[in-house]
């Protein structure tokens, strides 16, 4: 399935860490283990993937559907195990990817997080140290807002105030943007435009090819191979969405809720 896919379509994933993840310490699963980033990469390059940058991809798109078989790999947010897992894993493989970065956490702990886990954001050190491997530095934004909830002013500020920051941190310019939970309207649209990015980039069953609209597939640390799979093509989203899925997580959550509440029931007499 996956050398069909690399002869039929091109992919853009959307990452946001590598490394050790639970419920406790990660409860948005950001992070994707090791060893399955690692068979996720085999499965992309077995199936005769061309590793790009999404500058890149959008370059090759020329406003269009990009030519098929091309994949590239972008990280949200700037934490630290982007540069401590995997820029050693890509640099081993001989791949890049593409890293965008929220200025105002740059250096701080990492607020998705748990304080225990021992995470940060990446600070300006090693943000040059990967723009100068080779991999591509966007914007993400200053503050992480909901641009779909900003006016037009609020949404350029936003892009422009990160995107010269980063730029000032890497000396190279900032060419592609990534909104914020993958959420855009108008203003921003049309900010995204007016900030003088090449293009900007979206996940969740969001956008198209529209160089400003890019579709993203979310990789989450919850996705085994068999999700990842259906990731790599459009039938994933449309599953997730369906009346069936929503019935079955709704009933699954309950079972945890009534789990969790037997379990303090046994603290509390305990």
């Amino acid at each position: 399935m996956a050398r069909t896919l690399g002869a039929r379509r091109s992919v853009i994933l959307c990452y946001h860490g590598v490394g050790p993840t639970s419920t406790r310490l990660d409860p948005g699963f950001l992070r994707v283990r090791p060893d399955v980033f690692r068979a996720q990469l085999d499965l992309l390059l077995g199936a005769g993937f061309e590793f790009v940058t999404v500058a890149e991809l959008a370059e090759r798109s020329a406003g269009a559907a990009p030519p098929p078989g091309l994949a590239a790999l972008s990280f949200d947010d700037g934490m630290d195990d982007n540069h401590t897992v995997v820029l050693p894993i890509l640099t081993e493989l001989g791949l890049t990817a593409t890293v965008y970065v929220t200025t105002g956490l740059i250096g701080k702990p990492n607020p998705w997080m748990a304080p225990d886990a021992g995470t940060r954001m990446m600070d300006e050190a090693e943000l040059r140290e990967l723009a100068a491997a080779g991999f591509e530095i966007g914007a993400h934004s200053v503050t992480h807002p909901d641009l779909s909830q900003l006016d037009y002013e609020s949404c350029l500020r936003e892009m422009t105030e990160s995107r010269r920051a980063l730029e000032r941190v890497v000396g190279t310019p900032v060419r592609t943007f990534a909104y914020p939970f993958c959420r855009y309207g108008p203003a921003a649209l049309a900010a995204a435009r007016a900030a003088g990015f090449t293009a900007a980039v979206t996940c969740e069953g969001l956008g198209s090819w529209d160089p400003y609209e890019l579709k993203r597939s979310l990789i989450t640390g919850k996705d085994g191979l068999p999700i990842f799979l259906l990731k790599l093509t459009d039938a994933y989203q449309p599953l997730f969405d369906s009346r069936p899925s929503r019935l079955v997580r709704a009933a699954t959550r309950r079972l945890r809720e009534r789990r969790r509440e037997r379990a303090r029931e046994r603290r509390g007499s305990g």
